[in-house]
């Protein structure tokens, strides 16, 4: 997997490992085997409908849910560990970004002070120094000084969804997880975002895991695709290719499940039927090795 920021010797291995990643709630398996490598720069979209195990599997990454079997690699070294300094490690290294940021910001703390927190927590120095690297992240992602003078519920979504992600951006991480991060916005406030991410991406060679279910989307910010059912990656590949040419019947019914002229819902309808009788393991297209070697 590639992506900018890649070169160099020290930028040569991934960023972020997991490998036969396992999560069970009770007699559920919500994760069942998944394995990926993201590079410095690239960028990895997780896909599935609802209940396919993307989100759990980005919530494991991020430390936010337990595995039940697995490993998590971040930066080279065990990210698993619960201490604080392991969790400050984490955090360190890797954000995320949830669909609504407003119920992840202090409804008492202006925007400023919200991105300025972890700053002080991860590299604290001179509060000078402190409000100007506030100023520059505001302007880096497109807003005001009034905008980081405000409280989060005084911003738009668009506002406060780039205001999360300069939180995110203000302790420099090398992994940003961006979980359904524009799925509650305007189409035209998504297309910023989107362009924003990219221009971040660009400058700043930071990776990113994108969950998502929206496929035009999903081209858009991703290199590389993991298509997830049931838990399972049932195929994987670079985007176009996955997209363009599915090789997996679910792949084939998320892509005609989208609403374009002349769609035929019966067909989809008939295709799920006879999807939901195959077993719960077919054969995945670009597949891990057995031994949970991911080849992406």
């Amino acid at each position: 997997m590639t992506g900018p920021g890649t070169t160099g010797p020290e930028k040569t291995g991934p960023v972020l490992s997991v490998r036969g990643l396992v999560k069970r709630f009770g007699d559920v398996t919500a994760v069942d085997g998944v394995g990926f490598d993201l590079l410095p720069g690239a960028s990895l979209g997780l896909v599935g409908e609802s209940g396919s195990g993307k989100t759990t599997t980005a919530r494991i990454v991020a430390g936010l849910e337990r595995a039940t079997a697995g490993t998590v690699e971040l930066a080279g070294a065990p990210a698993g560990g619960r201490s604080r300094r392991d969790r400050l490690r984490r955090a360190r290294h890797l954000q995320m970004i949830f669909q609504d940021p407003y119920g992840s910001f202090d409804p008492r703390r202006t925007v400023a002070q919200s991105i300025a927190e972890p700053i002080a927590l991860h590299a604290p120095g001179p509060a000078a120094a402190r409000h100007a690297r506030v100023r520059e992240l505001l302007d880096q992602v497109g807003l005001s000084a009034r905008a980081g003078d405000s409280l989060p519920r005084d911003l738009s979504g668009g506002q406060r969804q780039r205001a999360a992600i300069a939180r995110a951006l203000g302790v420099a991480p090398r992994v940003l997880i961006l979980d359904e991060a524009v799925a509650a916005l305007d189409v035209s406030v998504q297309a910023q975002i989107l362009t924003l991410l990219d221009a971040l991406r660009r400058d700043t060679g930071i990776a990113y895991l994108f969950v998502g279910h929206d496929l035009a989307v999903v081209r858009h910010i991703t290199d590389e695709v993991l298509v997830m059912r049931r838990g399972r990656v049932v195929e994987r590949g670079g985007t176009e290719r996955v997209l363009r040419e599915p090789r997996h019947p679910y792949t084939r019914l998320l892509l005609d499940s989208v609403p374009v002229p002349g769609w035929d819902l019966e067909r989809v309808a008939r295709d799920r039927r006879a999807l939901d009788g195959l077993p719960d393991d077919p054969d995945v297209p670009d597949s891990p090795s057995p031994d949970g070697d991911p080849t992406c």
